[in-house]
């Protein structure tokens, strides 16, 4: 809702806006051409336009937030400090060199910290403890 019109004359003026259809229609119209169109972009609106426009973009910019809040959840992964795999491993920083770069135990690398994907060491441990060896890494 909007909030009443102040520069009403009489209290049978003050009220809230509610935009038409027709308006809203407008307002995602405009919106899409202006996400397709070029960089410069010259408008002319009547109030009812300028809020309707207004609603939708706050509509599009409070989903696309939902969404990437969404996938950022999904797409998180547990990663395990350089240090923290050596011990768990029990194998040197030149092992875990030599495996990223055969591409055995890949790593990720934030900044200069180096980090390694929790479930890619679960499936390393999994892997040797299957073998007929029986040994460590």
């Amino acid at each position: 809702m909007i909030k009443p019109n102040a520069f009403a004359k009489d209290a049978d003026q003050v009220g809230y806006f509610e935009p038409s259809e027709e308006s809203e229609l407008f307002a995602k119209r405009l919106v899409s051409a202006i996400s397709k169109g070029g960089d410069h972009i010259s408008l002319t609106l009547t109030g009812k336009g300028a809020i309707a426009f207004a609603r939708e973009l706050s509509e599009r910019l409070l989903a696309e937030k939902s969404q990437k809040a969404e996938s950022n959840v999904d797409n998180q992964e547990e990663l395990i400090p350089k240090s923290e795999v050596m011990k768990m491993l029990s194998v040197s920083s030149t092992t875990l060199w030599l495996w990223n770069n055969n591409k055995y135990l890949p790593q990720i690398n934030i900044g200069r910290k180096v980090f390694y994907r929790a479930e890619d060491i679960q499936k390393l441990r999994k892997g040797n403890t299957n073998e007929d060896s029986g040994s460590s890494i």
